[in-house]
């Protein structure tokens, strides 16, 4: 009994584990950043808010823009709003504590741009953008006694 006690437990943490995990590879890797009027290539992890970054059309968002410029720009935010379709994205700014789903003139870090291209501003990287909020809180998942798990301790004792 103990054995499937200990065995329930490590399969839950393995869970949040590999979620965590799924989460860090969904990141992008490299971004465009235009730097004294210069585009260049650099790693995501080194973006700062303030930056200025290209988009187009089969990138990965490195952070959580604000859109500044956009041209046809659709983007696949599905993981983060639940939407199946391409969002459009705009210019039209929304009050702050619109949804996701309603912050057109954003682009999330994680998420896919389907089609057109934009430039923005970073305003968010790492665990404060949206998809890190995401990532801390299923780190923090504590494991849940079953009803198994709690009939078997008690016949243990």
């Amino acid at each position: 009994m103990v054995v499937i006690n200990i065995t329930i437990g490590l399969m839950q943490e393995g869970k949040a584990e590999r979620a965590a995990d799924a989460i860090k590879a969904m990141l992008s890797a490299s971004a465009t950043v235009v730097r004294d009027g210069t585009r260049i290539t650099v790693d995501a992890d080194q973006l700062v808010p303030g930056d200025i970054v290209s988009i187009k059309s089969g990138d990965r968002i490195p952070a959580d823009l604000r859109l500044l410029e956009v041209n046809n720009l659709q983007v696949l935010e599905a993981m983060l709003t639940g939407e199946s379709v391409p969002i459009s994205k705009n210019l039209k700014p929304v009050k702050p504590e619109s949804g996701l789903g309603d912050r057109k003139c954003m682009a999330f870090s994680a998420t896919t741009v389907s089609a057109g291209q934009g430039l923005g501003v970073v305003v968010s990287t790492g665990d404060n953008a949206e998809i890190g909020k995401i990532n801390r809180l299923v780190s923090q998942v504590e494991s849940v006694k079953t009803n198994l798990v709690i009939q078997v301790g008690i016949y243990i004792r």
